[in-house]
């Protein structure tokens, strides 16, 4: 996404280096399949994304029912991919995620310089795929969030790798202008504080202290100007039309349109994602989406004390936060809401597979 400027072609990559791979090796082995709905994770997202799927039943969409029932299919299969991958290659996958995240801070630093070099003015939009600040928040977040958890679970305070790609990172998202990224950075620095207390957790919240001060001295204007910009105007009046439907919800991808005054235009997303949810698929859907992270959430907190466990579930952490304050796109084509809810989702399931091999190999030596 970094460079790729036609969207179009990210998703044909996803297809083809991912998710047919990963339908040829369950043709395969078809009794994998069984396997991979042991996890709590995949069964939980299996059943939100069949009721999304039944939702269209009763959706007032105008795009096509094949186009859109594929959808839920595309995040079973990041799923899938994430399980076979931590079952039959582990360690590779956990360098893949390493290699990504150092791939990141590359492209990071590259677009941050040009930004710079530039001139500097004006809010950071990005290029490729993310050709505007709120895509490149999303993104360059998620690796920021990748670093944070890196450093905070490395053998060592001092990693120059995590502090230079997490500093890299973090100027970036001051550059987009957009302060989403910085709270939900902060939310997941304050969850691996809280899971996983130990003395860098006393110098994560002191650097959180010292971080936000300078912030608010420096750039007063951009973190308080906007207030809550629209949000307050737009929550609400996506609550009314939530009222509308309450408890199944107005189907998946039914029009939504709310008019926000002082912009004199309409929106097409409630900024933030359980008012989404709640808008297309109504108190049992939210209900579904719910357990979904209470599963995920259950799981992280039992392993808090696996280091990989916990770096992914700070993702998740950084992906819902963020989710608060925008997008309303849960179910998509491979897009960046992808880096703010499925990809830490199926990150974290891979990590549920690695500690259930490594439970059932302890178990055999037991024997």
């Amino acid at each position: 996404m970094f460079w790729i400027g036609d969207r179009a072609l990210y998703h044909k990559l996803y297809y083809l280096l991912l998710a047919a791979p990963t339908l040829l090796a369950l043709l395969g082995r078809p009794r994998d399949i069984k396997d991979l709905f042991t996890s709590p994770l995949i069964a939980a997202f299996f059943l939100f994304g069949l009721y999304t799927a039944i939702s269209l039943a009763w959706s007032s969409t105008d795009d096509a029912f094949g186009s859109l029932v594929k959808r839920p299919i595309y995040v079973l299969f990041l799923f899938f991919s994430a399980a076979l991958l931590a079952q039959q290659a582990p360690q590779r996958l956990l360098f893949s995620l390493k290699a990504s995240a150092i791939f990141a801070s590359l492209a990071g630093a590259a677009t941050l310089g040009f930004h710079l070099y530039n001139g500097g003015a004006g809010r950071l939009s990005g290029y490729g795929a993310l050709y505007n600040p709120l895509l490149s928040s999303h993104v360059y977040g998620f690796f920021a969030a990748l670093w944070a958890g890196y450093w905070f679970n490395g053998k060592s305070v001092f990693n120059p790798l995590a502090l230079i790609s997490l500093s890299t990172l973090g100027v970036l998202l001051l550059e987009t202008g957009s302060r989403t990224p910085i709270m939900a950075l902060t939310a997941c620095l304050l969850w691996l504080v809280i899971a996983h207390w130990n003395r860098r957790s006393l110098i994560a919240l002191a650097a959180v202290a010292v971080i936000g001060i300078l912030l608010i001295n420096l750039y007063p204007d951009e973190l308080t100007s906007r207030g809550l910009s629209s949000r307050p105007e737009i929550w609400g009046k996506a609550w009314l039309q939530i009222l509308e439907a309450p408890w199944l919800g107005q189907g998946y991808d039914a029009p939504l349109s709310i008019w926000i005054t002082a912009h004199n235009y309409a929106m097409a997303d409630p900024h933030n994602m359980l008012l989404a949810v709640l808008y297309y698929g109504g108190t049992v859907g939210l209900a579904l989406w719910l357990s979904l992270y209470a599963v995920a959430f259950i799981f992280a907190w039992r392993n808090r004390k696996v280091p990989s466990v916990m770096i992914c579930s700070g993702l998740l952490v950084f992906g819902l936060a963020a989710s608060m304050t925008e997008g309303g796109a849960f179910l998509s084509r491979p897009k960046e809401h992808w880096f703010l809810i499925w990809i830490p989702m199926a990150l974290l399931t891979a990590t549920w597979f690695i500690c259930r091999g490594k439970e059932q190999a302890r178990e055999m030596e037991g024997t």
